[in-house]
């Protein structure tokens, strides 16, 4: 009898001792994880600010996105979202005033854009407040808001249009038309971004997070991301040979000055723990 009673007194210890734990088993003050984020973006021209020109949306591209995510918890159904990313992003514009808009290649020869796609790359630091539920089975749903400050650290773009030739050598006016021709690759970089670097945008988005080990939880959200800033640096600041102007002559030619808001809808795939 003595040892069913020590037994059944050292059970009891042992199961209170395990309820005092669970319950008094603290949530996380951190969290981090990685993510993958393919995206389809794309530029809003501003029609009015194109000195006066016909110009319409390119079309989206398909682009990609890659990071670390950081999650400071702030509450139990809130915290502040934060990391580092490296955001692919762009779209196109195409020019549909034929002849107007122009960079020259060389001396004698100049190319007249009908369509420019852009190539941007931006480091992305994103700031941001998460609001999920409490877990539902092994799901928990959430929504975020906030903004995206991003670095432009490469701009690349691929031009089509037709070029043209000085029909005399001495004169600087490009009047003689020539074939259809690509410039790929074209570098940008001095052309796009506030101060030439700089992007800021809205970030909203929704999803869910699936825990399948302890604080360990794969991560599925779809975001929209609208940018506030120009896409474009001012016409007037760019000291840059592929700087486009509006003429056939590089002595009388208006800078081109433009406008678009920069855009994008992603998937986010990532495991967070």
């Amino acid at each position: 009898m003595k040892i069913k009673k020590s037994c059944s007194i050292i059970l009891f210890f042992v199961f209170a001792t395990a309820v005092i734990a669970q319950e008094g088993e603290k949530q996380p003050k951190f969290r981090f994880g990685l993510k993958v984020s393919p995206s389809v973006a794309w530029l809003g021209p501003d029609k009015t600010k194109f000195n006066d020109l016909n110009v319409e949306n390119g079309g989206a591209k398909m682009k990609f996105g890659y990071g670390l995510i950081t999650e400071f918890i702030i509450a139990k159904n809130y915290s502040f979202l934060t990391g580092v990313e490296v955001t692919y992003l762009g779209g196109s514009i195409n020019y549909k005033d034929a002849n107007k808009v122009n960079y020259q290649l060389n001396d004698s020869t100049a190319l007249f854009l009908s369509s420019r796609a852009f190539k941007q790359q931006y480091i992305t630091i994103p700031l941001a407040l998460k609001l999920k539920t409490n877990e539902i089975g092994y799901m928990t749903y959430f929504g975020q808001i906030g903004v995206d400050l991003s670095f432009q650290i490469k701009g690349r773009a691929n031009d089509k249009g037709t070029l043209y030739y000085k029909a005399n050598p001495d004169t600087t006016a490009f009047s003689v038309q020539g074939a259809e021709y690509n410039a790929e690759d074209v570098n940008i970089y001095k052309q796009t971004g506030v101060f030439g670097f700089l992007r800021v945008a809205l970030n909203v988005g929704a999803g869910v997070e699936w825990n399948i080990a302890g604080n360990t939880s794969l991560l599925f959200a779809v975001n929209y991301n609208n940018g506030f800033t120009n896409f474009f640096k001012k016409a007037d600041t760019i000291k840059d040979k592929t700087n486009l102007p509006v003429n056939d002559n590089k002595d009388t030619a208006d800078p081109l000055e433009q406008k678009a808001s920069s855009n994008y809808v992603s998937l986010t795939v990532g495991v967070l723990f």
